[in-house]
């Protein structure tokens, strides 16, 4: 299970809690069961023996354990709690400013630090805090990497928080974990944690706007209603209520994880998004002659 190898130290500490405490519900069982077994055999009653046993009333010494032992062990899972949420809560010195914004079913990643926007992939640096503002804008969402250890809601018309530190470099999945529409199930998450100097280069390559080209499929995207949704940082298309596309042909997905990000899909996915996630926001592009089509295919994947 992903959740219990957590990168980060927030999931850390909450993967030992629940260690903790699932050691201590299993050593208790067991005494339970135990007890329950040596009653059974040790006490049964034999065959024909209708005899009332010897009854006891009151054992001050048992009652004294049986309170005192859960009431200290309680206490102690209470510390252990409230130590366990400081840690995930804590804010840490330095951390970069994120801000994840929800949207049925895509996520949108604005770096403040430096200034940068992406969607559904998103890069950290390694042993590099950040300081998540978490937000919606539609209905509620929740954020959820399970390595990351724990998640946190997206609510509109409010910013929830979430510190957040990974320390080991890889390719995490994730997705939303509050049912938020029809395609809920394809609004997944997919985190890149590289190292400083990857992710530098990566961020600074994602501030470059496009250098206008006059190519064909340039010219498609902006004569058609692409732009009344999507921006293309360099050219007069500023819109902000589909995903950004500035580097679209550098991400792995489209659709928010439901297929590869390939030109066979990509084409397919501007043809008729719905047949791919049906409820998408996104029009079908069916009257688009062949060659437009193709000529903005390659004109969307040329932007890495």
């Amino acid at each position: 299970m992903p959740s219990l190898d957590p990168v980060s130290p927030q999931g850390l500490s909450i993967s030992n809690l629940f260690w903790f405490e699932l050691i201590v519900s299993g050593l208790l069982l067991a005494l339970v069961v135990g007890v329950l077994v040596i009653a059974l055999t040790r006490f049964r009653a034999a065959p024909g023996d209708a005899t009332e046993p010897h009854q006891r009333h009151g054992n001050r010494r048992l009652e004294v354990i049986w309170t005192v032992g859960p009431a200290v062990l309680l206490a102690i899972v209470f510390v252990l709690v409230i130590a366990t949420i400081r840690t995930v809560d804590a804010d840490q010195p330095g951390a970069r400013p994120l801000r994840v914004v929800g949207h049925q079913w895509w996520w949108e990643y604005v770096y403040a630090d430096p200034q940068a926007t992406t969607a559904n992939e998103l890069h950290v640096p390694t042993g590099t805090p950040l300081q998540m503002s978490l937000e919606s804008i539609d209905v509620i969402h929740s954020f959820h990497v399970p390595q990351f250890g724990w998640m946190q809601d997206l609510v509109p018309g409010k910013a929830n928080r979430m510190s957040i530190l990974v320390d080991r470099a890889g390719v995490y999945d994730g997705y939303c974990n509050q049912y938020c529409g029809l395609q809920h199930a394809w609004m997944r998450v997919r985190v890149v944690a590289e190292p400083p100097d990857q992710f530098n280069t990566w961020i600074q390559q994602q501030r470059q706007p496009v250098t206008p080209s006059g190519a064909r499929g340039e010219q498609v995207f902006l004569q058609n209603t692409c732009v009344a949704c999507h921006a293309i940082r360099g050219l007069p298309a500023t819109a902000d209520i589909g995903p950004d596309l500035t580097h679209v042909g550098g991400r792995s997905t489209l659709g928010a994880g439901v297929i590869d990000n390939t030109p066979d899909n990509l084409r397919r996915w501007i043809f008729n998004p719905q047949a791919i996630k049906p409820g998408v926001l996104m029009p079908a592009y069916q009257k688009l002659g062949d060659a437009d089509l193709s000529a903005l295919v390659d004109y969307l994947e040329s932007l890495k």
